[in-house]
């Protein structure tokens, strides 16, 4: 309808039939620029928020209980993206002899939905890769050491809560807190192997890590292999988003026992 009217008066003033329509012309286009300007800034700043994503960065340092040497130290960076439809988690552990990387993605839902894990030599040199992936209630892995290559699938059982690696500590940030209950766990890592688990809390307590004064969740995981019974402690705070603050435990099924602490965030 504007388009119309601006064409039929524009036709007039070409035929001179109306006397002084000049600034009411100018004006009307300088409205029209105004207007389409507002409309496609509009445009440009709705798809920017739409298409923008959302990040928490962490980095935590990692020693041996039973060895404090600097050598025998991991550097940790985690990072969370959020998007519409997934949540991609990263962690890069990096030590003397070699650097670990994993990522993992969750579904809309929260649910972990693929994983992938590559550990490299420090000489540059390939030494693990690993990946998993769920369709329905089956998550499939591969790994690949050296010359050897495995495959395993897993049927998830009904009454436990699926945990590859670093989806655990995503997943307790959803934990019930506060109201004496625990979960059944299923976990599964990149070497093959799954255990069973419970995880309940112990607690509050206020932890003093480099990166600050945190009041926090101390969160228990008791892992049921075989005759033992290891436990794995995380502090997590009280605060949402619920992120890791302290760990203490194994980070791996043969690996020494480390406390992992917050150095900064990002």
């Amino acid at each position: 309808m504007v388009l119309f009217d601006s064409v039929t008066f524009i036709g007039v003033v070409m035929k001179g039939k109306v006397k002084y329509i000049k600034y009411p012309v100018i004006f009307l286009c300088f409205l029209l620029y105004i207007l389409s300007e507002c409309m496609l800034s509009g445009q440009s700043t709705g798809y920017a928020e739409k298409s923008s994503k959302k990040r928490e960065g962490y980095r935590y340092e990692a020693l041996p209980v039973k060895n404090r040497d600097a050598s025998q130290s991991k550097s940790i960076e985690m990072n969370i993206d959020y998007a519409d439809s997934q949540t991609i988690f990263t962690m890069k552990s990096i030590s003397d002899k070699e650097v670990e990387y994993i990522t993992i993605e969750l579904d809309a839902d929260g649910n972990f939905a693929s994983g992938a894990k590559n550990v490299t030599r420090s000489s540059g040199k390939s030494k693990f890769e690993g990946s998993m992936w769920k369709k329905q209630k089956t998550v499939y892995a591969k790994r690949r050491s050296g010359r050897g290559q495995k495959t395993r699938e897993f049927d998830l059982p009904e009454n436990k809560s699926l945990a590859v690696d670093g989806s655990l500590l995503l997943l307790l940030r959803s934990f019930p807190f506060d109201q004496n209950r625990e979960w059944k766990l299923f976990l599964i890592d990149f070497s093959l192997r799954s255990v069973s688990g419970i995880v309940r809390q112990a607690g509050v307590e206020t932890i003093r890590v480099k990166a600050g004064e945190f009041e926090c969740y101390r969160m228990e995981v008791i892992i049921h292999a075989f005759v033992f019974r290891p436990k794995i402690t995380y502090w997590i705070t009280k605060m949402e988003p619920h992120f890791l603050v302290k760990h203490r435990g194994k980070i791996g099924p043969f690996t020494k026992t480390y406390i992992t602490q917050l150095v900064s965030i990002d």
